[in-house]
């Protein structure tokens, strides 16, 4: 017996009217709340339905709302494409709010809101599902150049050099890492393999995970850019920025003699939106991932 229970036994014996009072006050305080629970279960439920028509009720009115600014500003953005061919102020104007969203990622809404480089329009969209199985394989790739020169030199007054051909062969290797999955999407159920080169990337079996993918305006395929695991909350970048301008030739001019300052300066301003825009969707993952597939600009075909 322990000293609680020795403790309790001494205060039965010494006062059984007292502890029968005692325990007759405890049942009754159970019953009661019994009582107040089952009233209470109608009367949550009604609200928790009244809740749930008026968010089904609001969502397309907030759709509605959010889908008019993103027209809006593709209005405004038409209109400054307009004018900036005739005037330098609204081209700098047209320049300075490129890359502006009129949403944030706590809106739904946020992954419709295509990226705009001049005038080229890119959209996104996400899929969420389970992993149902993962591998990560190690590959080799070689690479080898080759670099020869011809013979030359001189004579002068008898003296000089002559050399003859070379000729060299270089040859390296690199070892990137391949993570292979297999996932379930939530809204359709169907199952799809993804392949993707990045030895950062951790997924295990059973785990859910949202991607977003980025495409071309008028294209009908998209490439993966980011990935949201739920469960251990994480975010991965699967194609950095410079790696996105290169997928989607956004702008990759060269810098001449020039125009070096003024092509350099369009590149870093580039990159850094569409670094912003990687990490809005990574909190746009994890607040929304678990939603519903949403497209825009296009019908993604796997």
């Amino acid at each position: 017996m322990s000293l609680w229970d020795d403790l309790k036994k001494k205060a039965i014996d010494a006062n059984p009217e007292l502890a029968a009072k005692a325990a007759q006050a405890l049942e009754k305080a159970k019953e009661m709340a019994v009582e107040a629970g089952q009233k209470a279960a109608p009367i949550l439920k009604e609200a928790g339905g009244k809740a749930a028509a008026y968010a089904q009720e609001k969502t397309p009115i907030l759709k509605a709302q959010a889908l008019k600014a993103i027209d809006d500003a593709k209005v405004k953005r038409a209109e400054l494409r307009e004018q900036a061919k005739r005037d330098k102020a609204a081209r700098a104007e047209m320049i300075r709010t490129m890359y502006d969203t009129t949403l944030s990622p706590g809106d739904v809404n946020f992954i419709e809101e295509p990226f705009h480089h001049f005038d080229r329009q890119f959209g996104f969209f996400m899929i969420t599902g389970q992993v149902l199985d993962t591998e990560k394989r190690t590959s080799t790739q070689l690479n080898a150049s080759h670099h020869h020169s011809g013979g030359g030199g001189y004579v002068s007054n008898g003296s000089g050099y002559i050399s003859g051909r070379s000729s060299s062969m270089h040859i390296s290797s690199s070892r990137p890492q391949e993570h292979e999955f297999w996932g379930r999407r939530d809204d359709t159920g169907k199952e799809s393999c993804y392949q993707i080169n990045n030895a950062s990337l951790r997924l295990r079996e059973g785990q859910q995970g949202s991607m977003v993918f980025m495409h071309p305006a008028g294209t009908q395929t998209g490439q993966m850019i980011g990935l949201y695991n739920h469960n251990a909350e994480e975010h991965f970048v699967i194609h950095d920025p410079v790696q996105i301008n290169q997928l989607f030739g956004i702008y990759l001019e060269e810098p001449g003699f020039f125009n070096q300052n003024e092509v350099t300066t369009t590149r870093n301003r580039l990159l850094q939106a569409l670094d912003v825009r990687l990490g809005q969707f990574a909190s746009y993952m994890a607040l929304h991932g678990k939603g519903p597939e949403r497209l825009i600009e296009g019908e993604r075909v796997e």
